[in-house]
């Protein structure tokens, strides 16, 4: 119950806010453009350059939608009155990735009207279409868990914000720097880095190896994300 709590207060917040809807307004002006961009002047069905650029979206779009999250109740002193009720540190992380997930997904479930124009237009291959946006379901789990750490462990919005775009970049870049390491670090790079999973789900390829790292990840941040609420070190 307190998950749910939390998580329905964040969300009431968070779309009664002008924010999220000027936010997800430009995600899909973008998304939109590029999905539009392929179709009517290359005049292909397919979701190539959508996806290409979906990553590069929400490496500023989560970061925006998390960045109040923690960061907002500790500047306001309201954390403390949470957490002297029942509820667990672990409850109070998990309902604010949650409400920020939910956030995000509703702003991503917006384009499912893409791939259903190419379905009804066109003969596109529609298991390769459900693997990507499991891919992109994936990815923006990962990324609203590093939003969520970043935004615990500070007061400030901004500094969140910069914090969490950075491990994500850091993340999506290891796939480019990989090139110029020795191989072993290579091999490390390649599989820390978010865009080397990321990469398989677009082609259609689903793997427990891909779906492990996600999922992995997201228990990692959300973990130190708990540990920093639990030593209150602030």
């Amino acid at each position: 119950m307190a998950i749910r709590a939390i998580t329905v207060k964040d969300l009431k917040q968070i779309f009664f806010h002008p924010t999220a809807y000027v936010l997800g307004f430009f995600f899909l002006i973008i998304t939109g453009w590029f999905f539009s961009s392929t179709l009517f002047l290359i005049g292909q069905a397919e979701l190539r350059d959508f996806v290409g650029v979906v990553p590069f979206l929400l490496m500023f779009f989560i970061p925006a939608i998390t960045m109040r999250s923690i960061a907002e109740e500790k500047k306001q002193g309201t954390i403390e009155l949470i957490l002297t009720n029942p509820v667990k540190d672990s409850q109070f992380i998990f309902g604010k990735f949650s409400s920020s997930l939910i956030t995000v997904l509703f702003f991503i479930g917006m384009t499912l009207f893409y791939p259903v124009i190419l379905i009804l237009i066109g003969n596109p291959d529609i298991g390769q279409m459900i693997a990507t946006y499991i891919g992109i379901i994936l990815l923006s789990s990962f990324y609203v868990s590093i939003g969520i750490f970043a935004s615990a462990i500070t007061y400030n919005q901004i500094v969140a914000f910069i914090v969490s775009f950075s491990l994500i970049f850091c993340f999506y870049l290891l796939q480019r720097i990989a090139i110029f390491l020795p191989p072993f670090y290579q091999n490390i790079a390649l599989y820390l880095s978010s865009a080397t999973h990321f990469k398989k789900f677009t082609m259609g390829v689903i793997t427990l190896q891909d779906v492990i790292y996600y999922l992995s990840g997201i228990a990692f941040f959300l973990h130190i994300a708990n540990d920093v609420i639990e030593s209150r070190l602030d």
